[in-house]
């Protein structure tokens, strides 16, 4: 006989698309993609610490924000936007908008963030989806829910899911091409 193994309260938690209050816990430069690259981890609510906990676990990061450093005006305006969610965050956070600033002052800052979901292909082949950070916002529009869940984005190589059929075909409707109907297996020649 199999010992008791309590599964009544074992639940997989699956984080899903929303917004978030996350804490920033490490900040890189990546000169590849000319960004910075910040380590988050969710900061209140259910899934404090979800990140921690699922590097504890497994053994990577799941969760980074990204503000980029291109020089073109668009670029320039959402790291501004953000920096101004870091100030609007963090009252003792300033920032030198014309100068140099050390990007290590953003280690420790809360920032609100909405978060989706991304399907890819995997190196396995099968389809995965991972919860990224969409956009930064202050923190108190995330407490006051003043956001919208942005939509899933897929994969060059796939399109969203449709749902599935019930396997259920139409024998009554005519047929769509006149000659060609259903196939009785009298006919089949093999």
């Amino acid at each position: 006989m199999l010992p008791n193994m309590n599964l009544s309260d074992v639940k997989r938690s699956q984080i899903k698309p929303g917004g978030y209050v996350l804490r920033v816990l490490a900040v890189e430069i990546d000169t590849k993609y000319n960004r910075l690259q910040l380590k988050v981890d969710i900061a209140d609510g259910p899934y404090k610490d979800y990140f921690t906990d699922l590097e504890s676990r497994y053994d990577f990061w799941g969760l980074y924000a990204n503000l980029y450093l291109d020089s073109d005006e668009k670029t320039r305006w959402k790291f501004r936007k953000s920096i101004d969610a870091f100030m609007a965050s963090n009252p003792d956070f300033t920032w030198n908008y014309d100068g140099e600033n050390d990007e290590q002052t953003l280690v420790e800052k809360l920032i609100g963030a909405t978060c989706r979901n991304r399907h890819y292909i995997g190196n396995d082949g099968k389809e995965k989806t991972k919860l990224q950070v969409y956009a930064l916002f202050p923190v108190n529009d995330i407490k006051a829910g003043n956001y919208k869940i942005p939509d899933d984005v897929y994969a060059d190589n796939m399109q969203p899911s449709a749902p599935a059929s019930a396997g259920v075909v139409d024998t009554t409707a005519p047929d769509p091409v006149p000659g060609f109907g259903p196939v009785q297996d009298d006919d089949m020649p093999f």
